[in-house]
């Protein structure tokens, strides 16, 4: 299955750097990012890790002999990623990202004053991971309402992936509310399984999507990727009043940034959360799970 959504995402990209990216991606190389910035070198992220890529497909710490990005390269990989179709994904281009099939996602960078397509100058595609088990400590501590967080490119988003498969495999009927096609990888033959007992919902609006979870599926628990508003916080507070847990994620580097933040701090005052997962900076390093209680006692000070 990660074969084929590679081979997605190889397609996508130009042949020189789709031919490039390819050999150590195939391999087994834990990549997570690959970069391309106009008039620079090819770089890729390993293990938070910024090395740089050869034409032949060689991973070095050294730019000499890298891989350039020119300005061809750049459109090209812009409208292979679009699947050709720009204008059909600029609803995602005004929040700075594409869609891929396969469960990618590619932030851009650019001039965005040229109203919905921008003048793209930067690309970054985040390569998804399957990996079984790896929300093993959370689905032990599951008793209703995670929330997960960390910082950006932790694994929040593996983990959650793998704990609704989990909970799925368990009995437990999940509606998922993918609103970037990342947490399924879309419904090609390149996506995520999910698990027998999941739902999906495909919709940028996640408050939309608990209702329509809500109204049509009688979930047990509706799962989402980054809560960020407060209409999000809203449609959370509707499922919790109808008997269903919710499970999502959250940027937050610790505590205290946790409860810092407006919209995180009325999810966790609002009583719909049973735990805390916090999962480190670092890829591989502990999660700490903390009842709703510790959390709100960091909230009180």
């Amino acid at each position: 299955m990660q074969k084929t959504r590679l081979s997605v995402l190889l397609s996508a990209l130009p042949e020189k750097i789709g031919a490039a990216v390819s050999l150590p991606l195939e391999t087994g190389a834990a990549i997570d990012e690959i970069r391309l910035r106009k008039g620079l070198p090819v770089t890729v992220t390993v293990s938070g890790q910024t090395l740089y890529l050869s034409q032949n497909g060689q991973i070095s710490y050294m730019a000499e002999r890298s891989l350039i990005c020119d300005e061809e390269a750049i459109e090209s990989a812009f409208l292979g990623l679009c699947d050709n179709s720009v204008y059909a994904h600029t609803k995602e281009l005004a929040e700075g990202f594409i869609s891929v099939k396969g469960g990618f996602r590619a932030g851009v960078c650019g001039d965005f004053s040229y109203g919905n397509v921008p003048r793209v100058t930067s690309i970054n595609i985040r390569i998804p991971r399957e990996v079984s088990g790896c929300a093993k400590a959370l689905y032990g501590a599951y008793c209703g309402g995670m929330l997960i967080a960390g910082p950006p490119g932790c694994g929040k988003t593996t983990v959650l992936r793998d704990l609704i498969k989990s909970l799925s495999a368990g009995g437990r009927r999940v509606t998922v509310i993918d609103s970037r096609r990342e947490l399924s990888g879309g419904t090609s033959d390149g996506g995520f399984y999910l698990g027998d007992n999941t739902d999906i919902i495909f919709t940028p609006d996640k408050a939309h999507g608990v209702q329509m979870a809500l109204r049509n599926m009688y979930p047990q628990t509706i799962a989402f990727d980054e809560v960020g508003s407060e209409d999000e916080i809203n449609g959370i507070l509707e499922a919790f009043n109808s008997g269903v847990d919710i499970l999502t994620t959250v940027h937050a580097a610790n505590l205290p940034d946790l409860v810092s933040r407006p919209v995180t701090r009325s999810l966790l005052s609002a009583g719909v959360l049973k735990t805390v997962a916090l999962m480190p900076r670092n890829i591989g390093g502990q999660t700490k799970i903390y009842g709703i209680g510790e959390v709100l006692d960091e909230l009180s000070f």
